[in-house]
């Protein structure tokens, strides 16, 4: 059987750069904690860990978003989820900023359940003609 071309939806593909860029972010801002607590040891290193996790998660992610994989649809929509809260979280502690953080994570995933993006994971299937 032929496997067909789709085409990303435009979105999506810049949901993929800004996820991307996210990921080498996380990544450079991990190796940087790591060298700067690193004298510390122990429990001061748990926070670059989550930072390198997170980043490799990203990038993971968006590879998949790229190239029209369904788990990655899955994995965007928790990442974005939790981001979503852990901003909220800011918010109501008084970081008002992060109200930013919260409607891009809220834009992310109001997209990805758009019938075009669940079709282009195959969440749901295209109608069938009779």
């Amino acid at each position: 059987m032929e496997k067909v071309k789709k085409k990303i939806p435009r979105g999506i593909l810049i949901i993929t750069i800004l996820t991307t860029i996210s990921g080498i972010l996380l990544l450079i801002m991990s190796i940087y904690a790591f060298n700067l607590l690193l004298p510390l040891g122990g429990m001061s290193l748990m926070g670059p860990a989550f930072l390198l996790i997170l980043g490799v998660t990203s990038l993971f992610t968006a590879y998949g978003l790229y190239r029209a994989q369904n788990w990655s649809w899955k994995l965007l929509l928790v990442l974005s989820g939790f981001g979503a809260a852990g901003y909220l979280f800011n918010v109501v502690n008084g970081q008002y900023i992060s109200i930013f953080g919260v409607i891009y994570n809220s834009v992310i995933i109001y997209y990805l359940y758009r019938p075009h993006v669940r079709r282009y994971y195959g969440i749901i299937r295209a109608k069938q003609r009779r």
